[in-house]
């Protein structure tokens, strides 16, 4: 079942718009789990972090890929598909 277009129901992001600092939805470009825990973004590589890249669909994140791999939301992070939607490559890759 298609899920709504809608804000971010954390910072009420508008659909193709950039997070607001701090929301607990937003992604990590260079990881791929929740931006505001991951510690990738200042840490491992630093500089790296993209909002622009990671900014709010209108659908919650991984929702629209799980369904359309035919998984469960739970199974799509522990499947580590999350990594290959969510991270930004780097130049080159």
């Amino acid at each position: 079942m298609a899920e709504e277009i809608r804000d971010c129901p954390d910072c009420a992001a508008k659909p193709g718009r950039e997070h607001l600092p701090g929301c607990d939805v937003e992604r990590c470009s260079v990881c791929g789990r929740q931006a505001i825990s991951c510690g990738a973004c200042g840490e491992e590589r630093p500089g790296e972090f993209d909002p622009a890249f990671s900014r709010w669909t209108g659908l919650w994140p991984g929702h629209a890929e799980a369904e359309a791999l035919g998984v469960d939301l739970n199974q799509f992070h522990v499947k580590g598909y999350h990594k290959v939607f969510f991270v930004k490559p780097r130049a080159g890759e």
